[in-house]
């Protein structure tokens, strides 16, 4: 198989989002979601749908909700402040033993489940389904699932404080300017970077605020995809200790927006005497390499995602690897 056309299903996938957020945009998805929040809530996820759960529960404290985050797979032993809750429950496959017995012990006072498949489990569970309506994924790391949702997440939680900067007109327009961008020459420079990605013994993806859940789901994307030792780190959080590990066979990417963007200058400049390679995602800062589309603040989060996407895709193809099928993993986690 030639490179060009390992990881075709991811590819397809990742160039399908915006016509998914076209949809959304003009659906009553995050109007039912947002109704359905009250002012305490837990979500809950695995892998990348833990991320989400941080990225939603972000959002909503923004809103002044009492919204906390917990990974599925740390239910059994961290519940007892979570129990009797509404409860966000996410899952691309809806289908994971892990969410399915999280959502036992937590026993939710209301269950709302955000899934890929209406028909799956955990979607006929809960009082409230919400099918993020993504359309299928081949490709085991999950891409238009998982920005779906997190388009949602984001709009719900401004619908929640009645005065919101997104809405349909700020998605459809988001959907707009990624899928330009896609069909540009621009993408070529995530390519090229991606290569030098490849190439690097490890990566860090450092993150703040929204940047943060983010980095940590742009990581896992290039772990899964590529192979590749990376983590996803606060970027104030980096010089206490993490920093001893950079040298010039690291690669260093910073994803902010303008508002988080002063946490970055201290990492990004601290690194760049050890040689490590150095880009951006959002915001561009003191010459270092900016990568993917510029989104309006609203939803600027899933041009990130698309980027992050994007690396891992072309990192994959530089090692030679088949993003579609990772060794070790299958698209829903499920114990016989």
């Amino acid at each position: 198989m030639s490179a060009h056309n390992l990881g075709a299903n991811f590819e397809r996938e990742i160039r399908e989002q915006p016509d998914v957020w076209d949809r959304i945009a003009r659906s009553d998805k995050a109007r039912t979601l947002a109704e359905a929040i009250d002012d305490n809530v837990v979500l809950v996820g695995s892998g990348s749908s833990y991320f989400l759960s941080e990225l939603g529960a972000l959002a909503l404290r923004r809103r002044h909700v009492q919204a906390h985050a917990l990974a599925a797979t740390e239910a059994r032993l961290d519940h007892g402040a979570y129990e009797q809750r509404t409860t966000i429950a996410i899952s691309q496959s809806g289908r994971s033993t892990d969410i399915l017995d999280a959502v036992d012990i937590l026993r939710p006072s209301r269950l709302i489940a955000l899934t890929n498949d209406a028909q799956s489990p955990l979607a006929t569970r809960a009082q409230v389904p919400i099918d993020v309506g993504a359309g299928r994924e081949i490709a085991v790391p999950a891409s238009k699932s998982v920005s779906a949702t997190a388009s949602l997440l984001l709009w719900a939680a401004s619908l929640v404080e009645a005065r919101s900067s997104r809405g349909e007109e700020s998605l459809l327009q988001s959907a707009q300017t990624v899928r330009a961008w896609l069909a540009s020459d621009e993408i070529g420079t995530v390519a090229q970077a991606s290569s030098r990605i490849a190439a690097c013994t490890s990566v860090v993806f450092l993150g703040s605020d929204y940047g943060l859940p983010i980095a940590r789901e742009a990581a896992l994307k290039l772990k899964e995809a590529a192979y590749l030792h990376t983590e996803g780190l606060p970027a104030g959080e980096f010089r206490h200790g993490s920093i001893a590990m950079v040298d010039r066979s690291t690669a260093i990417v910073g994803i902010a927006d303008e508002d988080a963007l002063a946490a970055l200058e201290r990492p990004l400049h601290d690194v760049e005497r050890s040689g490590a390679t150095r880009y951006t995602i959002g915001m561009s800062w003191d010459g270092v390499q900016r990568l993917g589309p510029q989104l309006d603040i609203a939803f600027n989060t899933l041009g990130w995602l698309v980027t992050a996407q994007l690396i891992a895709l072309d990192a994959s193809r530089a090692r030679g690897i088949d993003a579609d099928t990772p060794r070790g993993l299958t698209k829903a986690l499920v114990d016989e």
